[in-house]
């Protein structure tokens, strides 16, 4: 196959589509592709340098009602059969031209998009013309029924077109209502015989793979197909001719096979193959591919008590403690997504996160993202895109969410590290508090099951995140659900919402803290940057356009419960609202593992931030660190000695072994200010398991910051820390201990 890429430098113009504004235009300025209008203005000077600071970013909505035209030239290929045209990604709805002739459209910002065009080609020189509608004029048009007015997030017109929900406004992304071709734009000139799709139905030992080629009927006979692969010296061997049909299975002989594992509970062995076509004797096409050998399980209950339930995966048959982070977007303006892959990636590894969330309000991530994943043992859960709102249920919608689905599911399937596909984000439950049966939702319920029956044989389907079952919405309680997101009232990190939480897994919960002086200096203006109160500024990056200062006042409320007053110095109030996200973040991870094996996994909302605000990330926008990364990195390891919560005058201490191997040691637990030791002695850890090593006497009015040290017999070394006792704990005091704590470790 050859390729010619069209990324670059195009000439963009605009106008006004609909509007009281009609008549403005901007023409012939320089756009980058991949990119969007929107960086393009930007880059014009049309508008401000810097979106992300002060409420620069409110001036994107002028150009909300605009149809956008992308034109460039290229040189046409000699070839004239089986030349594409492939966009990655079209924000959102388009018409395409090639030398003034139309030959395709498109109303789908989230899939690629390909078109044959060498009957549109002349010889040289080609004009390839974008003609990009105002997704907010376009939805305008649309007829909803009533039930689409359900929301719990924008308006209803928000779900008529498919692009990302985050950019019509978030509580953690600021409207960004975007156009452009975001993603790569190329020629490709195709091999006469290729593949249309190559499926790996793996177990732990063993592949069946399923082909379909895509060549014309008369080139059927004479033809052969091979498959060639290895990881490390495990390899597989398989050549077939096809007779009679251009599509089949078969099933590789894995020689010494190397199962997939997540981290920590070994290796993550992916098998890198070449698929290759031969007619008559000749090799006519080849093809890279991978795969890993594994099987995974949900297994659950439809619903729970805390004590008769359970939420859990099983990959290879080992039930894996979940622990790992929600992967929101990565940027406001998707095109530079790519560009934060490698350094967020990075940042998830580092903390030791098995698994990641693909959060519904999203894209879809690209392969350079999964690949990553499945070699490095990270689990991926991921959401269609659907968030928080009643999307339209008619033959429009049913035909644009299959054909994303399919397109979605035939691309990724072969990512051994995708273990879920789950329907939406919080839809179940926005339906039925608001008193409708969830199960009316023929999107989860019918279209997406039928597509994913079709497409992929064994992974898992969830409908909802959380989902929730006849048997929950019957009489309706949030308290019912094996898998919850929990939120709730944001109070003390410990109160009994937390505490006593009933579910089994958690796939949202998180607590504020704020990015450093340092990062707030580069996006909010510098008048505004301190007081928060009544602060524009922080509203707008909290994220709020509303004018509500709600988000901000939570973060104040936060560090007010766990120290009983609010430095009113900026240093002192960003430190301790850290320490108060630190605190939470790690409790909510320890009170999972030490809770097995009624607790089977958190994943925490979130790693990091997709633009510069107030938040729950533990990294910001610009890469900085809050204190939240090294107690969560330290909380994620796959083995731990953490503290339960008091119950009977004494403190449990438990030993929490997320691998496959016992664990045993001495373990030492010590008071950080006196040195006092309250506990020392041996333990052992069976293996994926979490074991009561000891206990310690102690008064819940005791304010202590215990110090648990271990080493096993392995020679491996620990430590962590507990914050023991009720708030509020003297803000002074805690700096103290921080910076002791931080030196040593």
């Amino acid at each position: 196959m050859k390729t010619i890429s069209l990324n670059g430098i195009w000439s963009l113009s605009g106008r006004v589509q609909e509007g009281f504004d009609c008549g403005a235009v901007v023409e012939n300025i320089e756009a980058q592709v991949p990119g969007c209008v929107q960086l393009d203005l930007s880059r014009a000077g049309i508008l401000p340098s810097d979106l992300y600071m002060g409420d620069n970013i409110t001036k994107t909505e002028d150009f909300e009602n605009w149809e956008w035209y992308y034109t460039r030239t290229f040189v046409a290929p000699a070839e004239r059969e089986n030349v594409y045209l492939v966009f990655e990604g079209v924000d959102c709805v388009a018409e395409y031209f090639l030398n003034g002739v139309k030959f395709g459209e498109s109303e789908n910002a989230l899939i690629a998009h390909e078109f044959e065009i060498g009957k549109y080609l002349c010889d040289g020189e080609n004009t390839l013309t974008v003609h990009i509608l105002s997704p907010i004029v376009e939805a305008h048009k649309i007829d909803f029924d009533v039930h689409t007015y359900e929301t719990w997030n924008g308006y209803a017109t928000d779900t008529a077109l498919r692009r990302p929900a985050h950019s019509y406004g978030w509580d953690i992304m600021p409207r960004a209502v975007t156009s452009g071709l975001w993603r790569d734009v190329r020629v490709e000139v195709r091999d006469e015989i290729s593949f249309s799709q190559i499926y790996c139905r793996t177990t732990e030992r063993s592949c069946e793979l399923f082909y379909e080629l895509k060549l014309p009927f008369a080139l059927l006979s004479g033809v052969e197909i091979e498959f060639e692969g290895a990881c490390g010296e495990s390899k597989f061997y398989a050549r077939k001719s096809i007779k009679g049909a251009r599509n089949g299975h078969l099933s590789l002989n894995v020689r010494d096979p190397k199962r997939w594992m997540p981290y920590g509970y070994g290796d993550a062995n992916v098998y890198d193959g070449e698929a290759r076509i031969y007619r008559e004797g000749r090799l006519v096409h080849t093809e890279s591919f991978s795969f890993g050998l594994r099987t995974v399980k949900l297994e659950r209950t439809e619903i729970t008590d805390g004590e008769n339930g359970y939420f859990r995966f099983l990959v290879n048959g080992v039930e894996i403690m979940c622990k790992g982070s929600n992967w929101v977007p990565m940027d406001a303006f998707h095109s530079r997504d790519a560009e934060r892959y490698a350094a967020a990636l990075e940042i998830f590894k580092d903390l030791g996160c098995n698994i990641i969330r693909c959060w519904g309000g999203n894209v879809y991530e690209d392969h350079a993202f999964f690949d990553f994943c499945d070699r490095n043992g990270i689990m991926i859960w991921q959401d269609f895109s659907m968030a928080c709102h009643a999307y339209p249920q008619d033959e429009r919608y049913e035909r644009l969410i299959k054909g994303e689905a399919t397109a979605v599911v035939r691309k990724l399937r072969n990512h051994p590290s995708i273990i879920l596909w789950s329907g939406d984000n919080e839809i179940d439950c926005m339906y039925a508090s608001a008193g409708i049966d969830p199960a009316i939702n023929v999107i989860t319920r019918e279209w997406l099951p039928d597509v994913i029956k079709r497409n992929d044989l064994d992974r898992p389907y969830l409908p909802s995140s959380p989902y929730v079952s006849p048997e929950v919405y019957e009489n309706y309680s949030t308290e019912k659900l094996p898998e919850e997101h929990r939120w709730g009232p944001r109070d003390y990190y410990k109160s009994d919402f937390y505490r006593n939480c009933r579910a089994h897994f958690i796939s949202e919960s998180g607590y504020h803290g704020c990015p450093s002086v340092e990062s707030i200096k580069k996006f909010i203006t510098p008048e505004r940057v301190w007081p928060y109160q009544n602060n524009p500024e922080w509203i707008l990056h909290s994220s709020d356009q509303n004018g509500n200062d709600s988000r901000v006042m939570l973060m104040d409320k936060q560090v007010r419960q766990l120290f009983g007053e609010v430095p009113t110095d900026m240093e002192d109030y960003i430190l301790a609202s850290q320490i108060s996200q630190a605190e939470a973040k790690k409790y909510f991870i320890e009170r999972m593992r030490v809770g097995r094996p009624q607790k089977s996994g958190i994943i925490w909302w979130n790693a990091l931030d997709g633009w510069p605000q107030m938040s729950d990330a533990i990294v910001d926008y610009y890469y900085n660190k809050k204190l939240a990364y090294h107690y969560v990195k330290a909380s994620q390891r796959p083995f731990i000695i953490a503290a339960d919560e008091i119950t009977s005058w004494r403190l449990p201490i438990v030993a929490c072994n997320d691998t496959l191997e016992a664990v045993s040691g001495r373990v030492k637990v010590s008071d950080a200010e006196s040195g006092e030791i309250l506990l020392e002695g041996a333990f052992s850890a069976a293996p994926n398991t979490s074991t009561r090593v000891s206990s310690i006497p102690i008064f819940y009015s005791e304010q202590r910051f215990l110090i648990i040290e271990w080493e096993t017999n392995d020679g491996e070394s620990g430590r962590n820390h507990y914050l023991c006792g009720y708030p509020a704990i003297s803000f002074a005091r805690y700096k103290s201990f921080l910076e002791s704590y931080l030196k040593e470790n």
